[in-house]
Parts: structure tokens; sequence; C-alpha cells
């Protein structure tokens, strides 16, 4: 496979100043972490369902989820998450009204696709971005520098040594030995963190980066396979040399619940 330098190089510069980013954000924690998820939260979904309505499509539909996303985000900032719960099934309830009105005026077929939609953006980025208001430092510490293992490895990997098609139909570019690669990185990195910072120990800390590297190899075929679907090579052009804010999170969304539900369960950290 062909190797793009100059890719590589705009996607290294602007990988090292969002990792940068991220530390200072993390290292100030409060509010300005808050603001960062919630930009976060916003500029996703904006992306999610412009690939569906296109770039200015439906946008009071756009800004009634932004708002039921940030609410969420918001109330479990605070330590309310079952008011968060309640936001995303008003979202549910507003999604079902323009479902009945759309339909008793043009009866479309598919006029509930919408409201799946404006649904599944809810459930896509916020729901999934909860995590990050009440993970502790270290723990976001960990599965950032985990997932972005996962990712370089695939990435470089991928385009230097990819020859083996990983799933043509849903992610063309995505090898086999790219995959291969990611599930090391990550393993390999996750092992030696728990070995120098966890309670439970390399061998379990690995078998912790099987699973995220699973799910985030998950949520960047799921991405791809949205993209794919209305075809479109990246969910946005915000970030150089990654795409859009998506394309650069979308592993993470799957990861991170991921480990805020074993975390609920075993002592790692």
């Amino acid at each position: 496979m062909a190797v793009d330098h100059a890719a590589d190089i705009r996607r290294t510069i602007t990988g090292v100043l969002l990792a940068a980013g991220l530390l200072v954000v993390l290292w100030c924690r409060g509010w300005p972490l808050l603001g960062v998820i919630l930009l976060v939260s916003a500029l996703g979904l904006w992306e999610f369902y412009s690939l569906f309505w296109g770039p200015r499509g439906r946008i009071p539909s756009r800004l009634c989820a932004i708002g039921l996303g940030w609410a969420m985000l918001l109330l479990t900032w605070m330590r309310r998450p079952q008011d968060a719960l309640v936001c995303l099934g008003a979202g549910f309830v507003l999604a079902a009204l323009s479902f009945l009105f759309r339909w008793d005026v043009i009866e479309e077929e598919n006029a509930f696709s919408s409201s799946g939609i404006f649904m599944a953006g809810l459930a896509y980025v916020p729901l999934l971005l909860l995590p990050a208001t009440y993970l502790s430092t270290t723990k976001l510490i960990f599965v950032l520098a985990a997932v972005a293992a996962s990712d370089t490895a695939a990435y470089f990997i991928g385009t230097r040594f990819g020859h083996h098609k990983l799933w043509p139909r849903v992610s063309p570019n995505k090898s086999s030995e790219g995959a291969v690669g990611s599930l090391a990185a990550c393993v390999l990195f996750c092992a030696v963190y728990g070995e120098i910072f966890g309670q439970a120990g390399w061998l379990a800390f690995a078998l912790l980066g099987v699973a995220v590297n699973a799910f985030a190899q998950l949520g960047d075929l799921f991405e791809s396979a949205l993209k794919r679907s209305v075809h479109v090579k990246d969910s946005g052009s915000l970030l150089p040399g990654h795409g859009g804010i998506l394309d650069r999170a979308d592993s993470l969304l799957f990861a991170m619940p991921m480990v805020a539900v074993v975390d609920q369960w075993f002592a790692f950290f």
C-alpha cells in the first residue's frame, strides 16, 4: 500500500496538538474538561446528522438534540444520572411526536427514519460520552492513551504492511495486519501501564487491553459503515489528517463506556 508522507505529517501534528491540549484540560479538570466534553458532543452530533441530513438540513432538530445532549452530560456531571436518562426519554417523546405529525401530513413510508436518526445521534454521541463526566483523570488518561495506541498502530502498520482486507464492504482501507498491530499495541500498552500504575497487575491489564481494543475496533468499524452507507469518506474536515470529530472519537465512544462498566466490578486502578 502506498504511503502518503504528507498525510502522515498532518496526522502526526494534529495528533500531538490534540494530545497536548487534552493533557492540559485533564490537568485543569473542572469546567475546562466539561467544556471540552460539551464541545465534542455538539460537534459530534452535528457531524452525525450531516451524514444523513446534509450540511444544513433540519437545523431545529440538530439544535434540539445538542440541547438534550448537553442536558444529559451536565446532569451526569452534577451526579444526577437518573435525570440524564429522563432527558434521553424526552428525546424519544419528541422524536415520536415528530414522526406522528410528519406521517399525518404527508404519510411518508419512511417518515420514521428521521425520528430514528434523531434518537440514534443522542444514543451514539452524548450517551456514550457520559463516562467522561465522572471517570477520574487517571482512568480517562488510561482509556485515551490505550485507544490512541490502538488507532496509531492500526494506521501506521496498516498503511505500510497491510495486504489483506479486514472487512472490505464496511471499510475498504482497513487491513487484517493493521487490526493485529492495533491489538498488539493496545495489549502491550495496557500491560506496561498495569505493571507500573495498576493495582491488578500486568496480566489483568493485558486482558483489559484485549477488551479495550475489541471495542475500539468495533467503534471504528461502526463509524466506517455509517460513512459507507451515505457514500462519504470522512465525517468532517475539522482535524487535518484525521477528518472530523467522529473520525477521531469513534473508537473512544465505544471503548470508554466499556472501561467505565468494568471499573464498577474490578479494581484495576
